[in-house]
């Protein structure tokens, strides 16, 4: 499904705030700022590292390799010829001039951010129990999985790899299905594995909407039996992470035949040139560098979906109406061949004493039929009852965890995306979104509705239909 690109990135954790603001401009729009402006702007935000970007083949991004290696002060990071990608770390800023000459764009490696917040609220797990049979887990609910796993869909043989901040292997909701061969980590000096002083971590309360394994007791997953991979893109640490992280996220899930890529995350972009970053500082952005982020990104993932990955990524929470933005784009969720994933919630719900709708756009998500393409439960916390209006699940050292946001929406549609591919085996991606988009259910009347997209997802229709 292709979309409008008009704007770029920001990460998007739980109920976190706006990591940062990143400008934009429309895709096919001519650069507006020469290099000499470019260079300028470089200097107030200090980087050291870049992203190289030339030709999409080898040959090219050979010969970009050997003009770096000639430039005294640069060192090569990272390379990944399929995409045209070099990451190199350098502070002779006079490369932006002389790779021009070489064919070449070079841009910062900018990092996003996600601010945890005290929406994040722990739920303690009483002797044998179970949060299913209890009611806690009403998004499970909300998708109609326990009737697709009645029906013998539990996602097993289905993969998804998940792009986050890494995901605690020890958990015992986790431990059955995560690959810890295949899960990696993109971030220097971190282990894809969570360290243990770490209570809410956001990849593992991701993993534990997808696929937390039915033991009967804490948790249970959309797709129980699916298999997951920690691919960690963002720091457990600061929550930042650069977007090359991102780009060799997705480049090493469909080299490695990942079947989803769940990644909760983003940043937007403004076309007028102005960044605003975690801590409000502002900063200028060449337009000719947001064009080529976005390049960039998109190679990325049309490469995943070229070897048979479906890539679903969250919406966002600044309520913004992307019909009505068009300086803005939202990235991975505004590029091509992404599946975008806004959140949904009740109203004062309360465990086993509630007969009112799950299908509430939540009071954060950002809407608008440009950027939309279904809806799942993302959780809110504008209700008396918060936090069991949002979404529990796993925490660091055996913990669990309520959290809201399109953070906690992206994975339930990973799920039934695993869920899908399981029964009918390797699918092309294009037709696993049309499987999602046909059998979601039109709560919002008939057509494409402003803040759900085509619909809540249904998993017992996505693999019954």
């Amino acid at each position: 499904m292709k979309k409008t690109i008009t704007s770029v990135w920001k990460l998007w954790a739980a109920v976190f705030i706006l990591g940062v603001f990143l400008t934009s401009c429309e895709k096919d729009e001519n650069p507006v700022q020469n290099n000499e402006q470019a260079s300028a702007d470089l200097k107030e935000p200090s980087f050291k590292n870049y992203l190289v970007i030339s030709d999409q083949n080898s040959g090219s991004t050979k010969a970009a390799e050997n003009y770096l290696k000639s430039v005294k002060g640069v060192k090569i990071i990272n390379s990944i010829p399929e995409l045209g990608l070099t990451v190199i770390n350098t502070e002779d800023l006079s490369l932006l001039n002389k790779a021009q000459d070489k064919n070449l764009t070079i841009v910062p490696d900018y990092e996003i951010k996600w601010i945890p917040t005290a929406e994040a609220t722990e739920q303690n797990l009483g002797a044998g129990e179970y949060f299913y049979e209890v009611g806690y887990l009403w998004g499970i609910d909300a998708v109609n999985a326990p009737e697709a796993w009645e029906m013998g869909y539990t996602g097993k043989g289905a993969s998804v790899y998940v792009l986050d901040s890494g995901i605690d292997p020890d958990h015992f909701d986790l431990a059955p299905n995560v690959n810890t061969e295949l899960s990696v980590s993109f971030i220097e000096g971190e282990s894809w594995i969570v360290g243990p002083e770490v209570g809410f971590n956001h990849g593992t309360h991701v993993a534990g909407t997808i696929a937390a394994a039915d033991t009967n007791y804490g948790l249970i997953g959309v797709a129980p039996e699916a298999e997951l991979v920690a691919v960690k893109v963002l720091s457990e640490v600061s929550g930042s992470g650069p977007f090359s992280a991102i780009n060799s996220g997705l480049y090493y899930a469909g080299s490695n035949g990942a079947d989803v890529v769940n990644m909760s995350l983003g940043a937007t972009f403004q076309k007028n040139g102005k960044l605003t970053d975690a801590d409000g500082n502002e900063y200028k952005i060449p337009a000719k560098f947001v064009q080529e982020i976005i390049k960039a990104q998109q190679r990325a993932v049309d490469y995943a979906v070229s070897m048979g990955t479906t890539v679903i990524a969250s919406a966002g929470n600044d309520y913004y109406n992307f019909d009505g933005f068009e300086s803005y784009i939202k990235l991975p969720g505004s590029l091509n061949n992404v599946i975008t994933v806004s959140a949904t919630a009740p109203q004062a719900y309360f465990p086993g004493d509630y007969d009112g709708s799950f299908d509430i756009p939540s009071s954060y998500t950002n809407y608008g039929r440009s950027l939309i393409d279904v809806a799942a439960p993302g959780g809110d916390f504008d209700g008396p009852t918060y936090g069991a209006d949002g979404i529990l699940s796993a925490g660091n050292n055996n913990s669990f965890y309520w959290s809201s946001g399109t953070s906690m929406a992206a994975p339930h549609v990973a799920g039934v995306a695993a869920l899908i591919i399981a029964k009918n085996g390797e699918m092309n991606p294009k037709d696993v979104q049309r499987q999602i988009e046909n059998t979601s259910d039109k709560v919002d009347g008939m057509g494409k509705s402003l803040y759900l997209g085509q619909g809540r997802v249904n998993a017992l229709r996505a693999v019954t239909e």
